[in-house]
């Protein structure tokens, strides 16, 4: 049987398999190297425009970083 995950979002309680929970945790993880990344290369970059793009794109990252991190656990990021 499926070990079950239970988390409170919101009130009400929802359960992970532990494969989605998993898989959550993996993503997270992209989104916080490809917000790394974006800052790296804004960083790096001699072209203005080209640097605000990359940090659009970044932040767009950290965003969806922080709406994964919500579901998982929502008292891990504050407002």
């Amino acid at each position: 049987m499926k070990q079950q995950i239970k988390h409170q979002y919101a009130g009400q309680y929802s359960q992970l398999s532990t494969k989605d929970f998993n898989y959550i945790k993996d993503h997270l993880s992209w989104e916080l190297l490809a917000a790394k990344k974006c800052a790296h290369y804004a960083q790096e970059s001699q072209d203005p425009q080209l640097a605000t793009l990359i940090n659009q794109i970044g932040l767009m990252h950290q965003r969806h970083y922080n709406t994964l991190l919500q579901y998982v656990n929502p008292q891990s990021v504050q407002d």
